[in-house]
């Protein structure tokens, strides 16, 4: 067999692999199938506002399967990168969801500013939650549901339950958010 035709040979046998190879893994015979990949349903950017730069974190990730990820609030980007998961209890997972999908938490504004004076520096809540329609985005400038409330602009109570979850369930993950135990939190969710 020649050079050249030993080449084309080869070829075609490779073509004839890869063609196969494409419809195994279109079939879903050839891995894991992506609808079984655990989505996010519910993601909180924390981005740290601080002379002029803006310095982001995963706040909070929650995945369809339960996984709830937090990584380190970042204050300088000089913080060394700690991630913590925890896998949330079937109960807490459905009332996350269940709070993601009212009709209140649906109907929220898009942005929440400033309920209180600030320095140099604050934290900015950018909230993710998709749904079959599009993604819902919120943007809650340093939540603070007592600040809004005695600035007379309550967050709607949807909002205050939904940050305050979000608070629980990082101190939950991270172990570094007491705040959920604040009166207006212990009312939203109910702690006694």
């Amino acid at each position: 067999m020649s050079g050249v035709s030993w080449c084309v040979t080869i070829t075609s046998r490779i073509g004839t692999c890869a063609f196969f190879l494409s419809v195994l893994i279109f079939l879903g015979l050839g891995g894991a199938r992506s609808e079984s990949s655990p989505r996010v349903i519910l993601e909180v950017i924390n981005r740290h506002f601080t002379m002029g730069r803006k310095i982001p974190s995963v706040y909070l990730r929650v995945l369809s399967d339960g996984t709830a990820e937090c990584h380190t609030v970042r204050y300088t980007r000089d913080e060394a990168e700690i991630v913590k998961k925890e896998k949330l209890s079937q109960e807490e997972l459905e009332r996350l969801k269940a709070l993601i999908g009212t009709p209140g938490l649906l109907n929220v504004k898009k942005r929440y500013e400033l309920m209180h004076a600030v320095v140099d520096s604050w934290m900015e809540w950018n909230i993710k939650v998709p749904h079959k329609g599009g993604a819902q985005k919120i943007q809650v400038l340093n939540f603070s549901p007592g600040s809004a409330r005695e600035k007379n602009q309550p967050y709607p109570d949807a909002l205050v339950k939904l940050g305050c979850s979000i608070w629980k369930l990082r101190h939950e993950v991270y172990g570094d958010e007491p705040d959920y135990l604040n009166d207006d939190c212990k009312e939203a969710l109910e702690i006694h």
